[in-house]
């Protein structure tokens, strides 16, 4: 019984968000790997080996910071995303969409 009114609960909570919020609610998680793939491609060929590194870690810095990853995870995420956009091979697999779709698929809370 308790469970039917958790899902009330949250049923309503979710029924009072506006067209926008309720599509960040959904994508927003997914947003990040988006503009990562993005920028991977964007940074195809011998650009990638220049630009790569500058632009795939800026994004993760300001992702990690949108996400609110912390000094370590910011660290890390800038790290893990100038390599994304450094290597080859990596520009037409979204590659980062499955992986962040996957950890909001994971993620017990709403």
């Amino acid at each position: 019984m308790k469970l039917k009114e958790q899902q009330k609960q949250i049923d309503d909570a979710v029924g009072q968000l506006s067209w926008g919020e309720r599509l960040m609610r959904s994508l927003g998680p997914l947003a990040g790997g988006y503009l990562l793939d993005l920028m991977d491609l964007a940074t195809f060929g011998p650009v990638g080996f220049y630009l790569g590194p500058l632009l795939g870690g800026l994004l993760g810095w300001w992702l990690a910071t949108v996400y609110r990853f912390g000094v370590l995870g910011q660290s890390l995420m800038t790290f893990i995303t100038a390599l994304y956009c450094v290597l080859p091979g990596t520009e037409l697999v979204p590659l980062a969409t499955i992986v962040l779709a996957l950890v909001r698929f994971s993620n017990k809370k709403n």
